[in-house]
């Protein structure tokens, strides 16, 4: 996904694909609801997530591209779920998610059409 700071370091004579790597776009994401249906879906390679009582689910996108990772923290107090996309599989698991510990990261990637691995932090 191109972002703004991407597009800044293309300007200034970057070459796209390593200005796409290095200019990733921090955002903010607000968990909504519990569920994979109706979560947040991510818009970010590059997001830290908000999770707060009831209100503790994310997805991960659907455009994401075979092999670019998406680079999840949760600072917040309560542990954030991350969902694959409805018939996605992540790591084995058809429809699986991962919970994020406070304090703690995880990194997601596709590494072939639907199908997702994830690291969490220590």
């Amino acid at each position: 996904m191109i972002g703004g700071a991407t597009i800044t370091l293309m300007g200034m004579g970057m070459p796209g694909e390593l200005a796409n790597i290095i200019g990733e776009d921090y955002s903010l994401a607000v968990g909504t609801g519990t569920a994979q249906v109706g979560g947040k879906i991510l818009i970010s390679g590059n997001v830290e997530l908000s999770a707060s009582g009831g209100q503790t689910a994310f997805v991960l996108p659907t455009s994401q591209l075979i092999a670019e990772a998406v680079f999840a923290v949760n600072p917040s107090g309560t542990p954030a779920v991350v969902f694959v996309p409805v018939g996605h599989t992540l790591n084995n698991v058809l429809n699986a998610s991962l919970s994020i510990p406070t304090n703690k990261a995880a990194f997601f990637w596709m590494y072939k059409n639907k199908f997702w691995a994830s690291i969490l932090s220590n």
